[in-house]
């Protein structure tokens, strides 16, 4: 009988927290020294000589000040293993030993399963018969001289495991079939195309050396082909279709067999093509991926961000390849990270460098690669002439919005700075155009965790909590969940902002649950917020006095706000000649400013 562990009960999840210490655990990754009442180490999720990652046994959360990364121990593992919060759950579990509960699939779910693993052993047996071709048949022999020729080792042929189809038209057809595969089954992979003769099958891919195609687990879901003879047919590349298994805008080439070199290195290297990526691989660069034969896509992207929130691309440099580079940084920036081009020199690309200058010089181009302002300034200054006020204001115009997505105040005054000496235009002038829209130079910066709707597997905050009021409040909350019913006499939920109303409800929740707040019971898309909340000592001997205060202080703020929401109201209504609702902005006016009285009072008499 199939089973699942879809569902996990909360009881399970704390059994799983009680018997996995978090020090115990980060410890088998991260080597960890006492400092304190914490741990301190080495983050493993970007690079640094000065330990900031911080992990609390008495909390059971991990935080690293550096990259702002941290969450409880599943979060800790999804993040170093790039797996989903179930998957996190299971490995857990099998550490602690505890058994997980298991589900009865329907009959639609134990179907689709059944199916995925049917089409994944197909897939299998494809990659495994191509890399037979080329490694071990006199038909694969032209294909592995080629692959000599261009400085690729048996020991990366077989890491990549590269294949090449034998001759004739069905080849993998008919070995298919005597392996019992079904003709709907190959073609709903792709590997075979219906001939003009009806009922008649050949392979979809002839005369060409093959790249499987991995998920992030290594699966083979799809593949790739190249012709090595320019006059075997015109269509150089040759990719699989979307599939069950495949599509092509959600995964990377080389992902699977680049996420240990990306994590090592804290960077990803974005390139265009297969044999980029595997030649990159053959020098050392081992943190290197490609797109799959479309432009990148945000879906790429946030595969990526599991491993590392720095991008370097190297895409070709003719005119398609700068277009796609734009795209990339759009993309990249638009999601949080941090990218960067690295320009080769004469417009070649990555393999053909590697090749005639290797490892070490390509290296010193990735350490050198230019950054994104830097990088769209030279290209809009390549299309438009700067000499004239007209074409300054132009670029300046195109470089705002980036301008804009800068988090960091510094990065933002260092990137005008540099726009100001390349289009000679005062920093001032720069800056006042940054300003006319406030609203827009204001507006957050959309982030991955935006667009995600599971709490289970997400992988972010839901925004930040920027009132220190709110934080101490829920700070001390939990550590005294005895003072939850002083909150809730305050107003509950209703006194927090939208981000801190959204961390108090699980607080409640768990709170009313067992008496205090798990961290194992705060859901995967608030860990990282709770993390850094915890993080942060409060040094305060009176809890309870402090929780009174920060409380009445909250609610005074927000009478503030009421009173001036109403009153620039009153203002606007009042300037356009509308009277109709006066007298009720009125009346609520009265009665905030008899709350704040009662407020104050009511400080008076403690």
């Amino acid at each position: 009988m199939i089973m699942s562990t879809g569902y996990i009960p909360q009881e399970i999840l704390d059994e799983i927290v009680a018997r996995c210490d978090i020090v115990s655990v980060i410890n088998e990754y991260v080597p960890l020294k006492r400092r304190g009442s914490n741990y301190q180490g080495l983050c493993p999720f970007h690079n640094e000589k000065t330990p900031s990652f911080s992990v609390s046994p008495g909390k059971q959360i991990f935080h690293c000040f550096g990259c702002g990364k941290g969450g409880n121990v599943f979060r800790f593992i999804m993040e170093i293993e790039g797996v989903s919060f179930l998957e996190a759950v299971e490995k857990l579990a099998k550490r602690a030993n505890v058994k997980l509960p298991e589900k009865e699939l329907t009959a639609a779910q134990r179907e689709k399963l059944e199916q995925r693993k049917r089409y994944l052993q197909i897939n299998d047996f494809t990659a495994r018969y191509y890399h037979k071709v080329l490694m071990e048949t006199p038909q694969g022999r032209p294909y592995r001289d080629y692959l000599k020729n261009r400085q690729i080792s048996e020991e990366i042929m077989k890491k990549f495991q590269l294949g090449a189809t034998p001759s004739g038209w069905d080849s993998l057809y008919q070995a298919l079939k005597k392996h019992g595969v079904k003709e709907q089954e190959m073609l709903d992979l792709g590997l075979i195309s219906e001939s003009r003769k009806k009922g008649q099958y050949i392979d979809r891919f002839r005369q060409r050396l093959m790249f499987p195609i991995g998920d992030e687990k290594g699966n083979i879901i799809a593949f790739g082909g190249r012709i090595i003879d320019k006059d075997s047919s015109p269509q150089k590349y040759l990719n699989s279709p979307d599939t069950p298994l495949f599509h092509k805008s959600r995964n990377l080439y080389g992902l699977h067999l680049a996420r240990t070199g990306i994590r090592n290195a804290d960077q990803a290297i974005i390139v265009e093509g297969y044999m980029d990526v595997i030649s990159c691989h053959q020098y050392g660069i081992t943190n290197a991926v490609a797109p799959l034969g479309t432009a990148f896509t945000p879906e790429q992207g946030r595969l990526l961000m599991r491993n590392t929130y720095q991008m370097g691309i190297s895409f070709d440099g003719d005119a398609a390849g700068m277009k796609a580079t734009m795209r990339c940084l759009d993309i990249l920036s638009d999601l949080g990270c941090t990218a960067r081009v690295i320009q080769i020199p004469n417009q070649a690309d990555p393999d053909e460098y590697l090749k005639t200058y290797g490892k070490e010089a390509f290296e010193q181009l990735i350490a050198g690669a230019q950054e994104l302002i830097m990088y769209k300034i030279a290209r809009y200054m390549e299309t438009t002439n700067t000499d004239t006020i007209t074409g300054k204001m132009k670029v300046v115009a195109q470089l705002l919005p980036d301008l804009r997505k800068i988090q960091s105040a510094v990065a933002r005054e260092s990137a005008i700075r540099q726009m100001s000496i390349r289009l000679q235009v005062s920093e001032k002038a720069i800056w006042d155009e940054l300003r006319k829209n406030s609203d827009a130079a204001a507006e957050p910066v959309k982030n991955e965790e935006e667009d995600t709707v599971s709490t289970q597997e997400t992988a972010g905050i839901a925004g930040n909590i920027e009132s220190k009021v709110e934080k101490n409040i829920l700070h001390i909350l939990f550590d005294r969940p005895d003072l939850l019913p002083l909150v809730e006499h305050s107003g509950g939920a209703a006194l927090f902002g939208e981000t801190a109303a959204g961390l108090y409800r699980e607080f409640e929740t768990s709170i009313r649950r067992c008496g205090r707040v798990d961290s194992a019971a705060i859901t995967q898309e608030r860990g990282q917020l709770l993390a850094d909340l915890l993080m942060d000592e409060l040094y305060i001997t009176d809890q309870e006095k402090s929780m009174n205060n920060a409380l009445w202080q909250l609610k005074s703020e927000r009478l503030d706000q009421e009173y001036q929401r109403l009153s620039q109201r009153l203002t606007e209504n009042t300037k356009v000649g509308e009277t109709g609702n006066m007298q009720e902005i009125l009346q609520k006016l009265d009665d905030i400013r008899r709350k704040k009285k009662e407020l104050e009072a009511s400080r008076k008499g403690e």
